[in-house]
């Protein structure tokens, strides 16, 4: 059996790839992915302080068994939030890419002064679909 030897360019190129051109590639075949552990992970904490709320997990009676999808799980009271009208257990809709991603993004808007209004729906009213929306209006001023 003969073994595959490669010269020191050769070495040197194939190293290159494998340690800059692999982990580029898999980071832009992933980055969705990527992007919403780094809004989870690295973000989540900081909005849910700044804007007085607990996101998580709430699960919803389903017609073919218990769904579970992203919500409010708490509300600061005073906090950005409650004041704009979020409850416990209110689900933000209408996002095309993620509800938790699009929330997030949202809130980062606002974090910059931008006014975002935000579809959400009560978990009690989940049967009742689209028609039971309701939005809000969250607005942050600016301190920094």
């Amino acid at each position: 059996m003969k073994y595959l030897t490669l010269s020191r360019s050769q070495q040197l190129y194939v190293g290159l790839v494998a340690l800059i051109v692999l982990p580029l590639l898999m980071a832009l075949t992933f980055q969705p992915q990527l992007y919403d552990a780094y809004l989870d992970h690295f973000v989540r904490p900081g909005l849910e302080r700044e804007f007085g709320f607990t996101a998580g997990t709430v699960r919803l009676p389903a017609e073919a068994g218990e769904l579970n999808t992203f919500g409010i799980i708490a509300v600061t009271p005073g906090g950005v939030l409650e004041k704009a009208g979020v409850r416990p257990g209110d689900l933000p809709v209408g996002y095309r890419h993620g509800f938790s991603t699009g929330f997030y993004q949202d809130l980062l808007a606002a974090r910059r002064g931008v006014p975002v209004e935000v579809a959400l729906l009560s978990s009690a009213d989940y049967a009742k679909g689209w028609k039971a929306w309701h939005k809000v209006r969250i607005e942050q001023t600016r301190t920094r």
